[in-house]
């Protein structure tokens, strides 16, 4: 977060500046860039067929770079103007202009079918990779990537062990960095840990009874609708809105935020694997400060602690997590194992 940011949250939370200005200043911003990708994309058409791929991977990172400023703010957005902030089109537009006016790759690739989704088949779906951001999607899987970006949005399952390398695309993975957007799980352990991966940012809505473990992510987590679960998570940023009984095991740089939440418990991040050190070089957290216990609640502005949130007891603390070993190898789970698995970790929240 720059410096302009920590301002303006500290105007709000002060109530200097209200809600209403804020957004209004936000969307003038967000508008007008979007408006800016959009005529680069529209100009595509006009540019040297060789410059189209290079051209196409800096529109990409801008998509990215806007849609990683929407994300932050919607701790201040009502729920109809967090809809509008939506920049998957913007993307598979990209994609069409991009297949309309580049030279055509001889090269294809394919998704992988995650090792244990309860039973259910994938249905993958072969795509000619573009030299640049490409859509691959598979049932309630869809990636959007290039050589060294990708998105993965994972939704709608059940009972299921999702794992991070399920979804890499070769070649290359060891320079990939994705964003996951995960929504609607109920009793799902979602392993993101992969020492050949930098997670760019985390996006979570509507998980109940779920686990969710990852390496260092490079930029923010928001979580927003979540019941019941447990997540260690290392970030830049982390917030989270209208969530209650969650535990997380935190690693952050900067006050973590909460917002219409109850029955959280915070704990550092216990996660321990070979190589760990190096993920939290490659997505530039430092491992010495960690501000996991410096909670804001944005519905307590008292000088009183907040009573909707609490530190977890250290004798509560989990340091050995299942499933997980920074491995790249995928590996097997079955159906039993998962569900002793995830019963174990959320009885002992």
């Amino acid at each position: 977060m720059d410096s302009s940011e920590q301002s303006t949250l500290r105007e709000q939370t002060s109530g200097k500046l209200s809600k209403e200005g804020i957004s209004y200043k936000f969307w003038q911003e967000f508008q007008q860039e979007r408006e800016e990708i959009q005529n680069s994309i529209n100009d595509l058409s006009t540019k040297p067929k060789s410059s189209i791929p290079k051209l196409c991977e800096e529109i990409l990172v801008r998509i990215n770079t806007l849609e990683r400023k929407a994300t932050d703010a919607t701790i201040y957005l009502p729920g109809y103007d967090q809809r509008q902030l939506i920049l998957v089109p913007l993307v598979r537009e990209l994609n069409t202009k991009r297949s309309e006016v580049a030279p055509k790759s001889k090269f294809t690739f394919k998704s992988r079918k995650p090792a244990f989704t309860n039973g259910s088949e994938e249905k993958v779906i072969n795509t000619e990779e573009r030299n640049t951001s490409t859509t691959i999607i598979s049932n309630n899987t869809s990636s959007i990537f290039n050589e060294n970006f990708q998105i993965v949005t994972l939704n709608d399952k059940q009972n299921s062990y999702l794992t991070i390398n399920s979804y890499l695309s070769p070649p290359n993975d060891s320079k990939k960095i994705i964003d996951f957007h995960i929504s609607n799980l109920q009793h799902c352990f979602i392993n993101l840990v992969c020492t050949n991966v930098i997670i760019g940012a985390i996006h979570i809505k509507g998980l109940k009874d779920c686990v969710i473990i990852s390496g260092p992510v490079g930029s923010s987590i928001l979580i927003n609708d979540c019941e019941n679960c447990v997540l260690v998570v290392a970030c830049h940023q982390f917030r989270m809105h209208t969530s209650k009984q969650m535990n997380i095991y935190l690693h952050v740089t900067s006050y973590p935020i909460i917002e219409d939440c109850n029955i959280i418990k915070f704990a550092p991040y216990t996660l321990s694997i070979p190589g760990l050190d190096k993920m939290f070089e490659a997505a530039k957290l430092d491992p010495n400060n960690n501000k996991y216990n410096k909670v804001e609640d944005f519905n307590w502005l008292r000088q009183q602690a907040s009573p909707n949130w609490n530190l977890l007891d250290e004798k509560c603390l989990r340091k050995d997590w299942p499933l997980i070993s920074g491995d790249e190898r995928e590996r097997a789970v079955s159906e039993d194992e998962l569900k002793n698995t995830l019963n174990k970790i959320l009885e002992n929240k």
